[in-house]
């Protein structure tokens, strides 16, 4: 029965492949389906137990202690930053290039190394950070010390991930996701059943399934684990980490400039509308980009001809526009009403924002692309993200207070067809 299942699913793949390409499924795409499937797979299934935490976190704990439990793990996202430095995204890019078991453990070796420096170094950069900073963003020193902690195992956790993810170990990084996900809501029903939950319990059961996930990909990758630095190796993966990391601060910030603008010219509830409609949006669209990505990005990293990705992606291009946009406003339309009556269901306004997030995937597509070439594809990418911050912003500044909310994706989806075409143009890899 599940064999059928799977053999007539296969063939509407193949279906829609050869329609939508018109060529025929060669074997480089039969693997890069399977493994896409194999990732999305566990994704969903991790989604489905880390939704029900997330759900129980907050109805249990309330909205104080929930507030302190979303706070550490903000902090922690902005700590863990200078630890990695982007040297994860460059260790897919090299190790997926070429599967050479020397050149690979090289890579991967130095790569740990470089990081296990940074996190040492900014650690104790933070813990020597002065009281009155910390009191001037209203952080209480023990929370900031839980920020560390959290910060450090999240390295770990995205490097050893990441490290599967190079390696082209698609079926094992497809079971990470639920793994740590079952761990995570396993772990808070134990400490639920046992104590009354606070939001320290709740961090608690974060630690725990990133140190067993970690440990189980550890002990798998651990061939790869060698005393070796590479000095050329470590030049080559800081180039490529640093421009990096500064188109993904970039990123950053156009994709939430838009809020400090409407908080500035409107009020708290316009922005707390925003951030239902970027949430049912933008976060359910980047969802479905990143499963494809982690597959996309090594794949393309192995590929010599980058002509055959860009004729690819110029296919798909007209079904992503036309079904992508229509499925992002119906989905909005679900998890508004889901939302409840508070958050009123504007057509325009989930028009604006369906655009706005099948633009971001468009883009990363073909940014990922660029930065699958190298040194100079990052470049390039990075010249067309500044381009479309400072569009993002000037536009922002104009439309938001003369139109409201619907102002702000319509600014950053004009900055984002700019920076398309910029990219496409003027990139070079």
């Amino acid at each position: 029965m599940n064999s059928s299942i799977f053999n007539y699913c296969w063939l509407v793949i193949n279906f829609v492949y050869s329609k939508v390409l018109h060529e025929r499924m060669s074997d480089e795409a039969t693997h890069f389906l399977k493994n896409l499937s194999y990732v999305g797979f566990g994704t969903l299934i991790g989604m489905v137990f880390l939704f029900t935490f997330n759900v129980l976190v907050g109805r249990l704990l309330g909205p104080l202690e929930y507030g302190k439990f979303s706070l550490i793990q903000s902090i922690s996202m902005f700590l863990y930053i200078p630890m990695l430095m982007g040297y994860h995204n460059a260790m897919v890019k090299y190790n997926a290039e070429v599967e050479n078991y020397d050149r690979q453990k090289t890579v991967i070796s130095t790569t740990y190394i470089l990081v296990i420096i940074f996190t040492i170094v900014f650690v104790f950069i933070y813990l020597i950070t002065p009281q009155k900073v910390l009191e001037y963003f209203s952080v209480p020193s023990e929370m900031f010390h839980l920020s560390i902690v959290f910060a450090v195992l999240y390295v770990i956790y995205t490097l050893l991930i990441s490290t599967l993810n190079g390696l082209h170990k698609m079926k094992i990084f497809a079971m990470v996701a639920p793994i740590h996900s079952s761990i995570l809501l396993f772990t808070l029903l134990c400490v639920v059943y046992t104590n009354a939950l606070t939001y320290k319990s709740a961090i608690f059961s974060m630690f725990v399934a990133y140190l067993i996930t970690s440990s189980f990909m550890l002990i798998y990758i651990s061939r790869y684990l060698v005393p070796i630095f590479d000095t050329s190796w470590a030049n080559t993966l800081t180039k490529f980490a640093i421009y990096s990391i500064i188109g993904s601060l970039i990123f950053i910030l156009y994709t939430n400039i838009n809020q400090i603008f409407i908080n500035m010219y409107m009020n708290t509830e316009a922005l707390g509308i925003y951030n239902a409609y970027s949430f049912a949006s933008i976060n359910t669209a980047a969802i479905f980009f990143n499963i494809f990505n982690s597959v996309f990005f090594p794949t393309a990293s192995k590929c010599n001809d980058m002509t055959i990705i860009l004729k690819r992606i110029n296919k798909i291009t007209p079904y992503l526009i036309g079904f992508g946009i229509p499925i992002m406003v119906f989905i909005q339309f679900v998890i508004l009403n889901i939302y409840g009556s508070s958050y009123t269901i504007d057509i325009l306004l989930m028009i604006s924002f369906a655009i706005f997030s099948i633009l971001i995937v468009y883009y990363g597509i073909y940014n990922w692309t660029f930065c699958s070439r190298g040194i100079n594809g990052v470049k390039s990418v990075n010249k067309s993200s500044i381009l479309i911050a400072i569009i993002n912003i000037i536009l922002a500044m104009y439309l938001i207070p003369r139109m409201g909310i619907i102002g702000a994706p319509i600014s950053t989806a004009i900055a984002l067809i700019i920076g398309i075409y910029f990219l496409l143009n003027k990139g070079k890899f």
